[in-house]
């Protein structure tokens, strides 16, 4: 791997596999050796958060691909209905008004969802009060498992409790998102839905926020001129 990535995949030097080979090794060595066993678990825990960023972006790649495919093999039109706010949008584009409904987002969420589940008569308040508990709870929890490392009244578990009160709000979230989809027929699964409301729940909320019928749905891929023509021809043959 660190050859292909260092030369590509017709390496010049034969010998290039040794050498990054003797290289790591020589790393590893040099570690455990100045450190001890205590090197061995902090390389582990580098190298396991390191890789976390990764594991977050391989599932959205996974999912592309997924769509990709898809289109390709014509289960899912290019050009139907998507969301008018990409989950990506807050973080990659210069729109302050934009950034500023994702911050915040961050800590309104269960009122969103509250606005979200009204507006379109996918539930009552219940919605928007569980969402809140599970949100609010996980703060909680998670600020005296903080404060419990540096106070004598830690309490064992709570960190665990915290966590599965998010992964309630994100099934909420979940939940939401995937009855908007269908009643736009946006495009979509569960499993994009879950993921995209773990990592990027703010971006969710300004999707779903935006969803109605005159505004906040956009098609995926632009109109191509071959396809107007089609309907064009098709509506005067019917006429």
């Amino acid at each position: 791997a660190m050859t292909m990535l260092s030369s590509g995949i017709n390496a010049e030097w034969p010998l290039r596999p040794g050498f990054w080979a003797l290289v790591e090794g020589a790393t590893a060595t040099a570690l455990l050796t100045a450190g001890g066993s205590k090197a061995l678990g902090a390389l582990q825990t580098a190298s396991v958060v390191a890789g976390l960023p990764y594991t977050i972006i391989m599932c959205f790649v996974t999912v592309a691909l997924w769509r990709a495919l898809a289109m390709e093999a014509g289960d899912i039109d290019p050009y139907g209905n998507d969301f008018s706010v990409l989950l990506v949008d807050p973080l990659t584009k210069l729109k302050p008004k934009l950034w500023l409904e994702f911050l915040l987002n961050i800590v309104m969420a269960p009122h969103t969802i509250y606005k979200v589940v009204v507006r379109h008569k996918l539930g009552g308040i219940a919605t928007g009060i569980m969402a809140a508990i599970c949100w609010v709870s996980f703060i909680v929890l998670m600020i005296l498992e903080i404060a419990g490392q540096y106070s004598s009244l830690a309490v064992e578990g709570l960190y665990s409790l915290a966590w599965v009160f998010y992964l309630s709000f994100v099934t909420i979230v979940t939940v939401v998102r995937a009855q908007i989809r269908g009643k736009y027929k946006i495009s979509g699964n569960p499993i994009e839905d879950f993921f995209a409301a773990m990592f990027l729940y703010p971006s969710v909320m300004i999707q779903l926020n935006r969803v109605s019928k005159k505004y906040g749905i956009a098609p995926l891929m632009p109109d191509d001129p071959n396809r107007v023509r089609e309907r064009k021809s098709d509506t005067t043959s019917k006429v």
